[in-house]
């Protein structure tokens, strides 16, 4: 079950940092999400997939980018 606190705030100053930890799920914890601060109004949600088919690279690579946690995490 994923939970993030409520009180998350952008802070553009930080634009491109986490805004808290990542956190896991999926079998294996194959996926992560987190909000990262940004230079606009509002946090985004990012998506990582450790297992990204077209990979070569060897680290997990970010599949979403969305506004809001529901749509970051919709349909995985």
């Amino acid at each position: 079950m994923l939970s993030f606190p409520a009180t998350i705030k952008n802070d553009p100053a930080r634009k491109g940092e986490l805004a808290t930890r990542k956190q896991f799920f999926g079998e294996n914890r194959r996926y992560a999400v987190a909000p990262i601060h940004t230079r606009f109004d509002a946090l985004e949600w990012f998506v990582w997939d450790a297992e990204h088919p077209l990979s070569d690279l060897n680290h997990a690579e970010v599949i979403r980018q969305a506004e809001t946690l529901e749509e970051a995490l919709r349909g995985l």
